[in-house]
């Protein structure tokens, strides 16, 4: 856990700002994963496109605080750019949670055209601006998130009854492990392992290439491939720093987000191509439909959950109708 004063004094410490040309940018992820690589692809294009003029220094690792400080830092301008999450940003804009909806969209292609739709994503990004000074510059696909557990080989929400499953602190993520059937059981990103190892939690869930990069196959020796969650992040940045910036630098930066954000994307796709392999080679024992996982059990209990939880309450009446239409996938 980082304290407020740690935080504060790591931000701080951080280089200062040279006029308009500098930007600090945090986030949590482990070097050599494609996220990172994202991030670092972003700060290679802003000073290429910028011809020297524009540079971002990037904090890895949580090195400046978990995603909420983060988040937090970069709305007070505190830091100016940092790799978010919409959960945490649904707290201003409810719609944003659709995105993390368990079970709603087969794959990036899908869930793509809600963040960056007309009438979903253009509309939400906007009323953020509007409301917190804080603009979403790029958005990539993190992966489809993924079960791990130490010796239970779940194929349907029975299985995992009793089991502790570590959760993000968000209501989505409640929500989704709930339907999966176990007990959520919130762990900050940066404690998992050392919970894991400990047996604080019996299992996790996390896109494929967050298990690789983390190295969680130490502490976990099953991986059920369950697809429950496809991800997508943002990258934010503080209004007044982005105005800040000259308008030849404000364009560098924001075709570099741009085709980072892809780059990462497709990291992300060709890794989730190979990494069950590979994790089955570090040792992990692999669970797939073929091996008798009850998706449609799954899928049922999860979404029941979610339209329980947000249908109306926390997201508009409807939404999940609209993003389905939009989709194609309400069976019209």
């Amino acid at each position: 856990m980082f304290s407020r004063v740690l935080i504060a004094g790591l931000i701080a410490s951080a280089p200062a700002l040279a006029a308009a040309d500098s930007l600090r940018f945090g986030h949590i992820q482990a070097p050599g994963s494609p996220a990172a690589m994202g991030a670092q692809k972003l700060a290679d294009l802003a000073e290429e496109y910028s011809g020297g003029d524009l540079t971002i220094r990037i904090y890895p690792s949580a090195q400046l605080g978990d995603v909420r400080n983060l988040v937090g830092s970069v709305k007070t301008g505190a830091l100016d750019m940092a790799e978010g999450t919409f959960p945490l940003l649904a707290d201003v804009v409810p719609e944003y949670n659709v995105y993390n909806a368990g079970y709603f969209y087969s794959d990036w292609s899908q869930l793509d055209r809600i963040v960056h739709g007309e009438e979903f994503g253009q509309v939400w990004d906007t009323r953020l601006a509007e409301e917190t000074g804080m603009q979403i510059i790029g958005a990539f696909y993190y992966g489809s998130r993924n079960l791990t557990t130490n010796g239970v080989a779940a194929k349907s929400p029975a299985d995992l009854e009793g089991r502790k499953i570590r959760s993000v602190p968000n209501e989505m993520s409640l929500a989704v492990v709930t339907g999966l059937g176990a007990q959520p059981t919130p762990v900050p990103f940066a404690d998992l392992f050392q919970a894991l190892s400990q047996g604080v939690v019996d299992g996790q869930e996390n896109p494929l290439p967050t298990i690789m990069a983390e190295k969680f196959y130490e502490v976990q020796d099953t991986l059920v491939l369950t697809n429950h969650q496809l991800i997508a992040l943002p990258w934010i940045i503080n209004d007044r720093a982005f105005e800040g910036l000259t308008p030849e630098n404000q364009d560098a930066l924001l075709k570099a987000a741009t085709e980072a954000a892809e780059y990462a994307t497709n990291l992300t796709i060709e890794e989730e191509k190979t990494l069950a392999e590979r994790l089955g080679a570090e040792g992990m024992t692999v669970v797939t439909v073929e091996d008798g996982i009850d998706d449609a059990a799954f899928r049922s209990a999860v979404q029941a959950e979610v339209e329980t939880r947000f249908e109306g309450k926390i997201w508009p009446e409807g939404l999940s109708d609209q993003v389905r239409q939009a989709l194609g996938t309400d069976g019209s």
